[in-house]
């Protein structure tokens, strides 16, 4: 502090006393260093305003039930982060924050576009699982551009509410069962046996259901066959789903999915031990095939 003219002896005096209080806190210790929050400033408070849109729409495509779920909230996140690209660079920003304004309204437009790639990939069944697609969402340049920028932010004195929520990871490898693995047991008391040829592609799950309800399925392996016994007697529909990366836990392939329905109902009545059945299992080709309707993720009874 510089002072003007001549101070003398009890002048220093005071201005000192001023200066002890101005830098004390009520218990006369001094007060902290910590940088201010982000709403202490205007711009902090443009910050948050831009900011609290994407963290809802984050909260959305995190709690997704189904990659259809996803598709939907990443829709959203991708309208919230680019209007909160345009409202950041309208944004008056001090000069220790605009680096990192700058860094943070470019790592949300790439936010955007990362978005628009997982969506279409949904639509195309390359993602078939919300776990999926946030996991490959996740991995892209967008999540870790924004989070870099924030932490820039808050090193300069600007923190806000929101941060990037932890999104799932993709496995190591493709998981899968052992071949024949019963994914549903519902093959008891009857004579009725399936025996199903998996010629498609990619791994497969064959399932028995009646009225639209799963009674039995089995896990089968790519070129192997698999069967089914002790299916009582009645009408069952036959349906199957193939592709990559078997989640245990939703019953569901995560990757490359298909879903078909055997066309008919097949009629498992008693004949000298039991109706025998063998279907045959492959990957879409574009190609019509009058024993096979390739069906949506809506309709397909799990396994």
């Amino acid at each position: 502090m510089k002072f003007l003219g001549s101070t003398g002896r009890s002048g220093l005096a005071v201005g000192a006393a001023l200066l002890l209080a101005a830098c004390s806190g009520g218990g006369g210790t001094a007060a902290s260093s910590a940088s201010p929050s982000a709403a202490a400033t205007p711009f902090g408070t443009a910050l948050d305003q831009a900011l609290g849109p994407v963290g809802t729409a984050f909260g959305k495509a995190t709690s997704a039930k189904s990659a259809y779920d996803l598709e939907t909230a990443l829709a959203g996140l991708a309208s919230d982060a680019n209007r909160a690209a345009r409202n950041l660079n309208a944004a008056t920003a001090p000069s220790d924050a605009a680096p990192a304004r700058a860094d943070l309204a470019t790592a949300l437009t790439t936010l955007a576009t990362d978005t628009e790639a997982v969506r279409a990939d949904i639509t195309k069944h390359k993602l078939c699982a919300a776990g999926a697609g946030l996991a490959q969402f996740g991995a892209g340049q967008g999540v870790a551009g924004v989070s870099a920028a924030l932490a820039k932010l808050t090193a300069a004195g600007y923190r806000t509410a929101f941060a990037v929520p932890e999104l799932p990871k993709s496995p190591a490898q493709p998981r899968t069962l052992e071949h024949g693995t019963v994914v549903r047991e519902g093959g008891k008391g009857g004579k009725g046996v399936v025996k199903v040829d998996n010629n498609g592609q990619t791994d497969a799950v064959f399932t028995i259901a009646a009225n639209g309800t799963s009674v039995a399925s089995v896990y089968a392996a790519k070129g192997q066959q698999a069967t089914i016994e002790g299916i009582p007697d009645g009408l069952y529909d036959f349906y199957f789903t193939g592709g990559v990366d078997w989640d245990s836990g939703t019953k569901q392939f995560t990757q490359g999915c298909a879903f078909a329905k055997f066309t008919g109902r097949n009629d498992f009545t008693p004949d000298r031990g039991g109706t025998i059945w063998t279907v045959t299992l492959i990957s879409p080709d574009g190609k019509s095939r009058p024993d096979i309707e390739w069906v949506d993720v809506n309709t397909f009874p799990q396994p």
